[in-house]
């Protein structure tokens, strides 16, 4: 039997085949390339232990990519402490327990009144407002010296002041736990001693309550020259600004805000036979600024207060009714 083969398929076959045999001589010497150009020549061996990560691996320039533990290992940045690989073990705890801490400090039950701090410190009057306790103040003397305005976060006799309240102030001492000091309580007498009596509050030479200035001393030294411009004597207002507790107990300070924001301090609770009355201040007064000093904010607030003893005018910036009136006060000699 005879094939009758055409001479073109044939030479297509031939060229067909050649072409796949190079394809595949070709596939071959690459693949053979490429792995002995990335690949080690053994891998290494699963024993355990730190050798056997690098046990038969080629560590030839290039072989692998770096090891970090070898930079741990070598810590070249700190020859002092040596190496940090492999991590060393923590130390086994002392004996008896965990490193000894501070005891923390018991929780206070709900109402629960601190123990009394101990010290100088004493709590002269306090500035209470309950929805901004930023906004809170209290005036505290330690030892002899004149009493200070402090406010939360304030540092006062070694102590932190953690919070203010109408008669009473928490104080945070260095382990954390809270004492008090309280306006209208009496100190708890020693163990075994009987609670003496409070003593009676004395006599009050105005006649008003809760007042130690006279309406005769108010007059004496504060002149009204127009209803916006007065003059005070130094020596008045050196008293006043000493007598802290008294010029707390002229007005009722309640922060005032709009939009959200502070925007200064209203006054309730102003006699017009009071301080403030005999300074032309009013119920209801917005007070925004005092020589410029901001009231929207509590630090500026209490720098106006320090100023307030070397300064010889003052203005007072408030708002009455809807309208902004400018009260001027001379401060003159005695």
């Amino acid at each position: 039997m005879q094939l009758d083969v055409h001479p073109k398929k044939v030479r297509a076959a031939i060229v067909l085949v050649t072409l796949a045999l190079c394809a595949f001589f070709l596939a071959k010497g690459v693949t053979s390339w490429a792995a002995a150009k990335w690949l080690p020549a053994s891998l290494p061996s699963a024993k355990a232990g730190a050798d056997s990560a690098t046990a038969g691996v080629d560590t030839s320039k290039g072989a692998r990519p770096p090891d970090p533990h070898d930079i741990l290992a070598r810590n070249i940045f700190d020859p002092t402490t040596g190496s940090l690989w492999p991590p060393k073990e923590p130390d086994a705890p002392k004996a008896g327990g965990p490193e000894d801490k501070p005891p923390a400090p018991p929780a206070l039950a709900p109402g629960e009144m601190p123990p009394g701090c101990e010290g100088q410190a004493r709590l002269v009057a306090t500035i209470f407002s309950p929805r901004l306790p930023e906004w809170s103040f209290a005036s505290v003397a330690v030892g002899t010296t004149s009493p200070l305005l402090y406010r939360i976060g304030n540092q006062v006799d070694g102590k932190q002041v953690d919070s203010v309240y109408p008669e009473a102030v928490f104080l945070k001492t260095a382990n954390g736990a809270l004492c008090s000091l309280t306006m209208f309580r009496p100190p708890p007498p020693p163990k075994g001693a009987a609670p003496a009596a409070a003593p009676a509050p004395p006599p009050d030479p105005s006649g008003a309550s809760g007042s130690s200035l006279s309406e005769a001393e108010l007059d004496q030294n504060i002149h009204a020259v127009s209803e916006t411009k007065y003059t005070v004597q130094r020596g008045f207002l050196d008293k006043v600004l000493t007598n802290q507790a008294e010029l707390m107990r002229a007005a009722r300070v309640v922060p005032h805000e709009e939009n959200g924001h502070v925007v200064g301090v209203k006054l309730y609770g102003i006699r017009r036979t009071s301080l403030l009355g005999k300074l032309g201040l009013q119920n209801g007064d917005l007070l925004r600024t005092i020589n410029g000093f901001d009231m929207s904010a509590p630090d500026t607030a209490l720098e106006a207060y320090a100023k307030l003893r070397t300064a010889s005018n003052l203005a007072v910036s408030v708002v009455r009714r809807g309208s902004a009136v400018t009260m001027e006060y001379q401060v003159g000699n005695n």
